[in-house]
């Protein structure tokens, strides 16, 4: 969808860039719906007057169904406020006042519209219809606007884009655990109770007898008659040497 945004660019077309329509629309005048609104982006493109220069641009169109099943889709826009944009004067004459800033050509999708068609020849030879006016539908031709289910919408002429890689399956969520805190804590190790030894028993004292003193035995006086032993190493009688 094309959002009319502020800007100081002149109008301008550009390549042709749009749905691939086999079969031309007559030409003519008919009441028509718009069956959708292709915008082209950032599209690089050469210059109408220098091919050999290019330029990039943001260009939309629209498709419309005619009441016998044909379709026809307008020549590209630049998307563009300026008075002199042609996507500026082409809503100007549908909505039948200009567009306000932010509008969004999306909003077209659906509504009905009284077309102009003519059939045109390309560089390359192929006739194809393009639409030259878009006006509103008038009330007495309200009803004779086709209804848009009865189209489908044919492929557009951009480059295929490289086909979408399968998305990975999302991985639930695992429950986070709860923060363990680490806690330095000194656990004393139990003590081994050593067994309590056993009391011996206080040995009684066992006093011994006095040995009573034996009784001084008398000396024993010598029997009379029987001598000593002094008695019997009585020394001679010494004997005068005269000198």
């Amino acid at each position: 969808m094309a959002i009319i945004t502020q800007s100081q660019s002149g109008g301008g077309d550009g390549p042709i860039t749009g749905w691939s329509i086999k079969t031309p629309a007559p030409a003519g005048q008919h009441v028509a719906v718009c069956l959708a609104v292709k915008d082209t982006l950032g599209y690089e493109c050469p210059t109408y007057d220098d091919p050999t220069i290019t330029e990039i641009k943001d260009v939309t169109r629209f498709l419309f169904g005619l009441a016998d099943g044909s379709m026809v889709q307008t020549y590209e826009m630049k998307i563009s406020s300026n008075e002199k944009s042609k996507l500026f004067n082409t809503l100007t004459s549908w909505l039948g006042h200009p567009p306000v800033i932010g509008f969004d050509t999306e909003s077209m999708v659906g509504m009905g519209a009284t077309i102009s068609i003519v059939g045109k020849v390309s560089r390359k030879g192929t006739e194809y219809s393009d639409v030259t006016s878009i006006t509103p539908v008038m009330p007495q031709l309200a009803s004779q606007v086709p209804n848009l289910a009865n189209f489908t919408i044919p492929q557009d002429n951009n480059p295929p884009s490289a086909p979408a890689q399968p998305v990975a399956p999302v991985q639930p969520v695992q429950p986070m655990a709860p923060a363990q805190v680490a806690t330095s804590m000194t656990v004393d190790q139990p003590q081994v109770v050593q067994p309590m030894q056993t009391v011996q028993p206080v040995q009684q004292v066992v006093q011994q007898p006095v040995q009573q003193a034996q009784p001084v035995q008398p000396i024993q006086q010598p029997a009379q008659g029987q001598q000593t032993l002094g008695g019997q190493f009585t020394p001679p009688p010494s004997e005068s040497v005269p000198f």
